[in-house]
């Protein structure tokens, strides 16, 4: 079932999820709804979609790897790769803005399947990026943190008078959530 976004400036995006314990029924539910609602998102499309997004506080988030939506229950890095990569990222819990996230460019990662079954992987590029984007909403962290922290800018998509897209610097000195309506 498609559900609707938790996004700024409601402060429930911060909150720190639970680990996972029970591999039932409501975690293939939560799953299949995490699945649904990702894959309906067209402008922009969904590369992954963490469970607090949809307000349910457990350690579960769907990510795009190989062009299918991959469950990823309990995930954790267990290797950091010392290369790294700036790539701009969106979220869909803030909503419309866009910024600039250096991240490790390739992680080791473990989780666990909807069934309970462990595995590991081995992700770089995108999919690394996913994957830690993803990781980051398990615990409140959303990316315009990492922008603010790099001393990045924030930009939000205008329509030009062409009809064409351009981005749009946003300012950052001051931003803090509660006044993340005004950069809307």
């Amino acid at each position: 079932m498609i559900k609707t976004f938790i996004a700024l400036p409601d402060q429930k995006i911060r909150i720190s999820s639970q680990e996972v314990k029970s591999f039932d029924n409501s975690l293939v539910k939560l799953i299949t709804d995490l699945v649904d609602t990702a894959s309906a998102q067209t402008n922009p499309i969904a590369l992954g979609l963490a469970a607090p997004q949809i307000g349910v506080f457990k350690h579960v988030f769907v990510a795009k790897i190989r062009n299918k939506f991959k469950p990823f229950v309990n995930p954790k890095i267990i290797k950091s790769y010392k290369n790294r990569a700036n790539l701009m990222e969106g979220c869909f819990s803030v909503g419309g803005i866009y910024g600039g996230v250096t991240r490790p460019a390739e992680v080791d990662i473990e989780a666990f399947d909807a069934y309970g079954k462990k595995f590991v992987k081995h992700l770089k590029g995108l999919e690394a990026k996913i994957f830690q984007h993803e990781l980051d909403h398990l615990t409140g962290v959303l990316f315009i943190d990492y922008v603010k922290k790099q001393n990045g800018k924030l930009f939000k998509v205008k329509t030009n008078k062409k009809k064409k897209e351009e981005l749009i610097e946003l300012p950052l000195a001051d931003w803090d959530d509660k006044t993340f309506e005004v950069l809307k």
